[in-house]
């Protein structure tokens, strides 16, 4: 029997392989590692892959790490292409410089800027990342289908990035720089670069700035193996980037270049030249960045608005419940940590009365909790408060006239009826007329007078059931049903509406956002998420609606998203005075 090698072993490697399933033992040398790593996970040789792949990440160096994550099949290797890839982030500018960088095929982009102002106010990250979205939306790209050429990139009115070849003849932004690049870019095309061009965006229009985009975001993870991302990125000067990009699990370097193209109508120059010319604006400018992430991946978390500040406690990661806590600044887009709670709780939601945040029940891993704490900011403390009567996780916990409700949740076996009420001023607990049917991951939010209770699961059924408690008459009536049932979707009140965003079906994790307007007394559709989200946080904050965290069904996530009462989509972006950025 011959077996005939597929072009991507090598034939020691296959040796090596065949020698370790005879006698279990592996012998290599330094060099022999790599080869040997991708028979391994091509033949599902787990352990030997895993050896191999703790080898190289010991080993790893700024010469050593572009080759490393070239290696065919890393991609299904998720935790070993994760260290890899905060190593090269961590050091890009060594890696840069490394002959195995510098080897790698080189995607040249121009974006357009009409003028100095709006190019100082573009953020080096967010440009990057807008510009890989633009190669991702190629229906089949490979590497060579970039490198033919320098791109001219302009954005779209849907906040992408377009070619320059796709805006429209009369345009202001289509000087004469963009036409002499329309006619390079007929020169090269052929048949089968038309067949290979993206979609063209729905209302092409002028250049803009840098602003909002729902369509970003860390990764969509439609195809785990696909491993299209952005590794790194720096700042080579001011109107230059440089990033390192996978795509199709082919590296390649992508450089960023900001040009000026002055609108070519003679009122818009006139303006563009006093803003070239002239002063390009006050160091309070704002900018626009990706909103930052949290330390650490959580679903489940207990999130609230602590005055404008969003606090996020504990969660559910990939293996663990959390003590972490964190809290986040809209004004400086800063991430900062607190004090720990007490004991490990995910799976469970706080609320904030005054200035002091509420914890209640959830889950440590292993029970239920019926402990509570509360955090005092002024002393960065967490302290005991009178344990909920029931041991519960997944409660809908809410405020209303300074009284915290909590709702429904899971004791362990079945969703429950139960309701209490704590009241922070006495600290103690009242029962309230238990729900009409048991829910846990229930949405709950105090609106319009009375409490909400809406969605969650009994057990078995995603609910679209809606209760709503009456403080007046003390009892439970049904609400308007959700158009979509969901367990796990947060709920908050948002510009006199109540938000019902995200969450999960019984399939799958859910990025739609569904609004009640009391004045039609119904559900509507509302935007969606650039991800979906599961157990995600919801909180408003600042004139601004965050989801914060939760998991996509595939990847528990550290990212937020926000809709600010002046947007009607959801985006990764926020504003930041530039006197308030770190330096």
């Amino acid at each position: 029997m011959s077996y005939k090698l597929n072009g991507i072993f090598e034939k020691g490697a296959l040796e090596k392989l065949v020698e370790y399933a005879y006698t279990a033992r592996l012998e290599l040398r330094p060099e022999e590692v790599r080869s040997v790593y991708t028979a391994a996970v091509g033949l599902s040789m787990d352990r030997v892959a895993k050896r191999c792949a703790s080898y190289l990440v010991d080993n790893l160096s700024p010469d050593t790490c572009v080759g490393v994550r070239s290696l065919p099949g890393i991609a299904k290797t998720k935790e070993f292409v994760a260290t890899v890839d905060e190593y090269i982030a961590k050091n890009f500018d060594e890696v840069s410089q490394s002959p195995s960088f510098l080897s790698l095929p080189c995607i040249c982009l121009e974006v357009l800027t009409s003028t100095k102002a709006e190019m100082s106010l573009v953020d080096p990250r967010s440009v990057c990342r807008l510009a890989f979205d633009w190669l991702r939306k190629f229906d089949s790209p490979s590497i060579e289908d970039f490198t033919e050429k320098t791109h001219m990139l302009y954005l779209a009115l849907d906040n992408s990035l377009q070619d320059c070849s796709q805006l429209p003849s009369g345009d202001a932004g289509d000087t004469e720089l963009v036409q002499d690049y329309k006619r390079l870019s007929r020169s090269i095309s052929t048949g089968s670069n038309n067949n290979k061009q993206q979609k063209k965006a729905k209302g092409v229009a002028k250049p803009r700035v840098i602003v909002y985009s729902r369509n970003i975001a860390e990764m969509t993870e439609e195809d785990p193996n696909a491993d299209d991302r952005m590794i790194a990125s720096s700042v080579v000067s001011e109107t230059t980037f440089l990033a390192l990009v996978s795509i199709k699990s082919r590296l390649a370097s992508m450089s960023v270049l900001l040009r000026l193209n002055p609108p070519s109508t003679q009122s818009a120059t006139d303006e563009s030249d006093n803003s070239v010319n002239g002063d390009e604006g006050p160091l309070d400018t704002p900018t626009y960045s990706e909103l930052s992430s949290m330390s650490s991946v959580k679903c489940a978390a207990g999130c609230a608005a602590l005055g404008n500040k969003i606090l996020v406690c504990g969660g559910y990661d990939r293996g663990e419940c959390l003590k972490l806590v964190e809290l986040y600044d809209p004004t400086t887009n800063i991430w900062t940590t607190l004090a720990p709670m007490s004991v490990p709780r995910g799976r469970f939601n706080i609320a904030v009365v005054g200035d002091q945040a509420y914890a209640f029940g959830g889950c440590d891993g292993t029970t239920e909790l019926s402990s509570t704490e509360k955090y005092n900011p002024e002393v960065d403390k967490w302290e005991k408060t009178p344990p909920i009567p029931l041991p519960r996780s997944h409660i809908g916990v809410c405020t209303m006239d300074n009284l915290i409700y909590c709702i429904g949740g899971y004791d362990g076996q079945a969703g429950i009826r139960r309701a209490d009420l704590f009241n922070p001023a006495t600290n103690e607990w009242i029962s309230i007329a238990p729900l009409n049917s048991g829910r846990y991951q229930a949405g709950a939010c105090g609106f319009a007078g009375r409490i909400w209770a809406v969605g969650g699961c009994d057990g078995w059924n995603c609910l679209a059931s809606v209760e709503i408690f009456d403080p007046a008459t003390g009892a439970w009536t049904a609400g308007p049903p959700l158009i979509t049932p969901r367990r796990g979707a947060g709920l908050q009140e948002f510009q006199g509406k109540l938000y019902c965003v995200g969450g999960w079906d019984g399939s799958h994790s859910l990025s739609s956002t569904e609004v009640y307007d009391p004045t039609t007394g119904a559900w509507a559709t509302g935007p969606s998420m650039a991800m979906p989200r599961t157990n995600l946080g919801l909180v408003a904050a600042d004139n601004t609606l965050y989801a914060i965290g939760g998991f996509s069904s595939k990847t528990f996530l550290n990212t937020m998203e926000a809709l600010s009462s002046e947007s009607e989509d959801w985006s990764t972006f926020c504003l930041v005075e530039r006197s308030l950025q770190p330096l």
